[in-house]
């Protein structure tokens, strides 16, 4: 441990320091592990750090390296630590990952397959370059999707392995031949020049094992930081390996509580396996919580206690700011409900108090929904953080073009967006033709169908052309008789849109499949309130138009990873339930739900002074109205921090709260009567008691097997897609019409499959 106390308390790098804070600042040779707890002043100690190496230990500037994760990051260090140093700080090298990265290769690039001028292909010449893989490979984009392709691609860079290399673990026909396109598409990579962002990483961590290399370069940055060391991946952490191999001063300062990335490539063995990789590391915990109240630090202990992957020994965060106010739960009636409570709960803050920061986080996009429609019904500006308000979404707008169209089709602007989305072939010329065959006073629609009729269209185009017709043409009869969502769900499913995400089986596909399901059930409720669909499209509109007022910086609407690194004097965390959060995929897995339980934690550690959580008993799922089971992370949080305590059991769900005789929600998931779902719910915190506080997973709660869908097929169980042939089941999540598959394909790879949709049998 260093000896911070030869070194007087009121050197001006030390000033308004605690005793771990000036260890670390002091600490100069050797590996430091800094375990910098949610608020502790962890950017205070870094640059006073750098500063101290190079003022008091007169480390020459050029001689430190320090890697963040983003160039706001990098460029705030920087500038706080030029101004405590007497000496220019341009030489020293701070920058993100990748920055570092690039100004290696164009030094060293001569070393690598793409030389020094090497340019960087973004997402959109990346994705041109695999379609034209692919094409020569003669893979079908429908089971090879460009992105889903690039996403394992970049999956194997990140772990540094090369085409080959990755072979060793492709065990399935579908992987094999995503390994061909990786190999060609590195080939036209060369051929072009260039580097995806991922080859950044890789080529220079291929770059440093070259001992001359590791040796020249692990000389000239004698000391190394890695700030958000819990987020680095495998090609990030041999590249910091690489480089500290020579001298070992290497400071990583994290928190492996706040380790959220791992969907992206962050291994959190990186900062648990520190101390292996250098046992004679100092260990340093900032545990001195400058943000937040004793309540809200007891809480967030408590609940992230109950993961195992955690730095042993390590102690819990403490605070001066005294024992604040207590946790408010709410349990809503309905979604709606609960986003109503907490724009009420908003409006009284602002009454007491008319400049209160406050921050509304939640797991998923979707979310914001409600809360958005909540806000403008109070004709209360918000910011939403990190994304796109909910009607302004690609998919979103999308779909409002094809009911648009159904409405109104004399809406050429509409037919425009529509034609193409999913892609269908139509290109400028095409589109060209189809609008100038539109006869006087006539629609986008008859000019389609008098193209087709003269037989001016040929190939896919003219295939394709015929069904988006017969799409339109149909509408009118399905608009009748299904009404509004079942309108929506209509054209979802017969346009082709839903199945050309599910295709792509990407994360990001994944998201907007969750958005259309959020606006199915926009749809639902707009129904069940006697709105038509052109009443609906109007709501819409006026929706959008109000999202044009002026944004107010005091109340940000934004989901829990955009929140990391934030604090609020007032949070609200909603839709604190089961299969919303945690998220119902993250927690298929051990590592998957200890994962969502540090989003938990990230979420609870944003609050100053006061922090608010709420849930729905029933929330609309694809349209459909569903019992919601509360959080299990609800059940982590100590009674003595809460407001009033949390009923558990069927207490929440007593007959006659919230299902009302005769409502719209008569039937539960699946047809299930509400006294089936009761049951199910009874039997589900039944097991809940059953847990002794002992269990060898922290005391999770045990996943309840009454709440599967009966009907699902079960993990391993073979199947047959009609479009994707024999595959195995990974997975069954949801219930009813929000039953989805997670399936192996023999062909195909992985991909998620809504059991509505897909058509799947036993093989």
């Amino acid at each position: 441990m260093p000896d911070a106390s030869r070194h007087p308390s009121d050197h001006p790098l030390l000033r308004n320091l605690n005793a771990p804070q000036r260890e670390a600042v002091c600490h100069a040779h050797g590996p430091l592990l800094l375990l910098a707890g949610a608020g502790s002043g962890k950017t205070t100690v870094i640059t006073r750090r750098i500063a101290w190496l190079i003022e008091e230990e007169g480390v020459h500037p050029g001689s430190i390296l320090a890697m963040t994760f983003t160039n706001k990051a990098a460029e705030e260090m920087r500038e706080r630590v030029q101004r405590l140093v007497s000496l220019p700080a341009a030489q020293m090298w701070v920058s993100t990952f990748h920055s570092f990265c690039t100004r290696i290769l164009r030094r060293e690039g001569e070393r690598t397959p793409v030389g020094r001028d090497f340019v960087i292909f973004d997402p959109a010449d990346q994705k041109s370059l695999m379609k034209q893989v692919l094409a020569e490979l003669k893979l079908p984009e429908k089971q090879y999707h460009p992105k889903r392709v690039l996403e394992l691609i970049s999956d194997f860079k990140n772990r540094c392995l090369l085409p080959e290399e990755a072979r060793e673990e492709a065990l399935d026909p579908w992987t094999r031949r995503v390994l061909d396109a990786y190999d060609l598409y590195q080939k036209g990579l060369r051929n072009h020049r260039a580097c995806d962002f991922d080859d950044l990483l890789l080529y220079t961590e291929r770059l440093f094992r070259d001992p001359v290399m590791q040796a020249a370069y692990g000389e000239r940055f004698k000391f190394i930081l890695v700030d958000e060391y819990q987020d680095t991946n495998r090609a990030q952490y041999l590249l910091v390996q690489h480089l500290a191999k020579r001298h070992h001063n290497l400071c990583v300062v994290g928190d492996e509580d706040q380790s959220i990335y791992g969907w992206r490539g962050a291994d959190i063995r990186n900062i648990l396996d520190f101390q292996q990789d250098f046992p004679e590391a100092v260990r340093i915990e900032l545990l001195q919580n400058y943000r937040s109240t004793k309540k809200i630090l007891d809480a967030a202990s408590e609940v992230i206690s109950n993961n195992s992957q955690r730095v042993e020994g390590k102690g819990a965060l403490k605070t001066d700011l005294g024992e604040g106010e207590t946790i408010t739960f709410k349990l809503a009636d309905e979604g709606r409900q609960e986003a109503e409570w907490v724009v009420q709960r908003i409006q009284e803050l602002r009454f007491r108090d008319p400049e209160a920061k406050v921050a509304v986080l939640y797991r998923a996009n979707w979310q914001s929904r409600q809360m958005e429609e909540a806000l403008r019904a109070q004709n209360l500006a918000y910011r939403l953080v990190g994304g796109v308000k909910f009607y302004e979404r690609q998919e979103v707008k999308d779909l409002i073009s094809y009911l648009r169209l159904v409405s109104n089709p004399f809406d050429l602007v509409s037919f425009r967006r529509c034609v193409n989305a999913p892609t269908r072939g139509v290109g400028p010329t095409t589109l060209g033709k189809i609008e100038g065959a539109i006869p006087e006073g006539g629609t986008p629609l008859e000019g389609l169908a008098m193209l087709l009729r003269s037989g001016e269209l040929k190939g896919r185009a003219q295939r394709e052309m015929g069904k988006f017709l017969d799409l339109f043409r149909r509408a009118g009869a399905e608009r009748e008789a299904q009404g509004l969502s079942g309108l929506v769900k209509w054209v979802l499913q017969e346009s082709g849109y839903l199945q050309s995400l599910e295709d792509e089986a990407t994360l990001e596909a994944e998201g907007r499949i969750r958005n259309l399901e959020e606006f199915l059930s926009a749809a639902a409720e707009s129904e069940s309130l006697g709105l038509r669909l052109s009443e609906f499209l109007d709501r819409i509109t006026l929706a959008a138009d109000a999202d044009q007022v002026e944004e107010s910086a005091h109340l940000s609407l934004m989901t829990i990873h955009c929140a990391k690194g934030l604090e609020f004097p007032y949070v609200f965390v909603i839709g604190m339930e089961e299969d919303v959060f945690p998220n119902r995929n993250a927690r298929e897995t051990p590592e998957g739900l200890e994962e969502e339980r540090r989003l938990f934690y990230v979420a609870i550690t944003r609050a100053q002074r006061r922090l608010t959580l709420s849930a729905a008993r029933r929330r609309r799922v694809m349209g459909t109205e569903m019992l919601s089971m509360p959080s299990r992370f609800l059940r982590e949080i100590p009674a003595e921090t809460l407001a009033t305590p949390i009923r558990w059991g069927t207490e929440l769900y007593q007959s006659g709260e919230g299902v009302r005789p005769g409502s719209s929600f008569s039937r539960g998931a699946g047809g299930s009567s509400v006294a089936t779902e009761l049951q199910r719910i009874r039997s589900f915190f039944d097991r809940v008691k059953e847990v002794p506080p002992s269990e060898p997973d922290g005391g999770s709660f045990p996943e309840p097997a009454e709440a599967k869908d009966p009907n699902a097929f079960e993990a391993g169980t073979r199947v047959r897609s009609p479009r994707f042939g024999e595959g195995t089941v990974l997975a069954a999540t949801g219930r009813g019409e929000g039953l989805t598959y997670t399936v192996r394909f023999d062909q195909g790879g992985d991909k998620r499959i809504m059991a509505r949709f897909g058509g799947l049998v036993r093989a």
